[in-house]
């Protein structure tokens, strides 16, 4: 492929959109240049970041194989106790149940017709009282305007093609994920810095043997997180009703809005899985409280100290978060695109194979803003994670 130049605008070049694409994915080839400034190459860095991570953990053996090893295992043991906990829950449900009808008494359909002077109800074919008069049980009777005729069937969260049972499942798959990770998470640690010293990145864990543990300062600085992350969410979304509500269409505006404040803070948490996300000691506000606060200081009509304490008491709570939104905001493309990766690290199992590779994508964005990029390195040989010089989990 012929090699792109930075100087030329993507005008002038055929298939403009086609080779910004093309600039973008294989971008990380080039170390040299800095991250790309264009958004829609930003954003296919961002997008094939993970994929140049596996590429490199495949190129070497002993990574390769402790990267399958981990990943399949971990998703092995995923599909396997989910399953089994929807199966206990099944078999629960119908153990609940079973001093009612039997099943197919149960699943048989319930008709129900109404007409101007009676209503019907029928059971597995046999009528309820009271009867409709003859000439309104006829089969043309049914089609006449104004009659209405209703069928209720029962669900079974054992059918594979209801919603409920694929509902079941994937709460399932996720409860036993958090734990397997939870309990699994140094070999992903492990996986991380085997990335990050493949692709000359000065790693930001210390050397490690991992080990199936529990870590609970992990667990709880985690359970933290997500409450100051729901809290922030919730004061937002607050303030979307609050300017949406005098307008027209609110309910339409607050079901696009509130997916977009949504994918803003994916974006945001995504840039925070990288240590280097929180360096940024002098991070300002960010945009939404900047904005607030010139609309409840410069607009009349708003200017109210409600409003204003409102902005004060939402900075307090979100000011955690300035130093990773302070570096979406220089990066705002490129963190989309990981971002994309990162949702489908969501999915059950695919995290297994994904998630290791999010926080050292999201550190090579980084690095690669600052020009902070270390030289390749040798492999440090392993520790004892509770050593002094390593860094506690």
């Amino acid at each position: 492929m012929s090699q792109w130049n930075e100087q030329e605008p993507a005008a002038r070049t055929p298939f403009a959109a086609w080779e910004d694409v093309r600039s973008g994915a294989a971008h990380f080839q080039r170390r040299p240049l800095p991250s790309p400034q264009h958004p829609l190459r930003a954003f296919v860095h961002g997008l094939c970041l993970p994929y140049h991570l596996l590429r490199a953990l495949w190129a070497d053996a002993a990574a390769r194989r402790r990267y399958l090893w981990v990943s399949i295992l971990q998703a092995i043991t995923v599909l396997v106790l989910g399953g089994l906990l929807m199966d206990g829950g099944t078999k629960a449900v119908h153990r609940s149940a079973s001093d009612k009808p039997p099943a197919s008494a149960r699943k048989a359909p319930v008709k129900v017709f109404i007409a101007s002077d009676s209503v019907r109800i029928e059971m597995d074919g046999t009528a309820s009282a009271p009867e409709a008069p003859e000439e309104a049980e006829d089969s043309e009777d049914d089609d006449i305007p104004g009659n209405l005729a209703a069928t209720l069937e029962t669900e079974d969260l054992a059918d594979v093609t209801s919603l409920e049972f694929w509902a079941a499942l994937l709460a399932a798959l996720h409860l036993v994920q958090w734990g397997v990770i939870a309990l699994t998470r140094d070999y992903h640690d492990a996986i991380a810095r085997e990335a990050s010293l493949l692709t000359a990145l000065e790693p930001e864990d210390g050397p490690l043997t991992p080990r199936v543990r529990l870590n609970v300062r992990w667990l709880l600085k985690e359970l933290r997180h997500r409450w100051r992350s729901l809290v922030v969410f919730v004061l937002g979304t607050v303030v979307l009703s609050f300017l949406t509500l005098p307008l027209p269409g609110s309910g339409l505006l607050m079901a696009v809005l509130v997916p977009l404040w949504s994918a803003y803070w994916v974006v945001v948490f995504t840039a925070s899985k990288s240590a280097r996300a929180w360096t940024d000691t002098t991070a300002g506000a960010p945009w939404f409280l900047r904005g607030w606060t010139v609309l409840t200081t410069q607009v009349p009509g708003f200017r109210w100290k409600l409003l204003q304490g409102y902005g004060r008491f939402w900075t307090e709570r979100t000011r955690f978060a300035f130093s990773p939104a302070a570096e979406v905001e220089r990066q705002p493309w490129a963190f989309a695109g990981l971002s994309v990766v990162r949702a489908l690290s969501m999915l059950p199992v695919l995290k297994c194979f994904l998630r290791p590779l999010i926080p050292v994508a999201s550190a090579h964005l980084l690095a690669a803003h600052r020009h902070t990029l270390a030289a390749p390195s040798p492999h440090t040989p392993v520790a004892d994670p509770d050593a002094p010089a390593s860094r506690p989990a």
